[in-house]
């Protein structure tokens, strides 16, 4: 069980670690919607140490992305499915023979 929720919580890590990344590179369009200007953000491609790809998306698509991801982690932890160590109430993680 510790090893599924790990292994949810880094693939979620994995999926917003591009909403997150400091590499922002703004191009602008002319837009006056502030949510319509594109955002480039380097991103590291799976199984590469060093190789990074480039993903261009506009501000109002990254928020969606980052709300989302967001999302998605609050309903994992408020399941109950998951704890941060220690007994999780239901035997689970508490040397009962997992």
């Amino acid at each position: 069980m510790r090893r599924f929720a790990a292994t949810v919580i880094l693939a979620m890590s994995l999926i917003a670690a591009p909403a997150f990344s400091k590499d922002d590179a703004t191009q602008t369009t002319g837009a006056t919607d502030p949510d319509l200007v594109i955002k480039c953000r380097k991103v590291e491609v799976t199984g590469s140490l060093v190789k990074k790809g480039k993903v261009c998306k506009t501000a109002g698509e990254w928020k969606r992305i980052q709300r989302n991801g967001n999302r998605t982690a609050r309903a994992i932890v408020e399941s109950g499915n998951i704890c941060s160590g220690g007994c999780c109430g239901n035997g689970v993680g508490c040397g009962s023979g997992e």
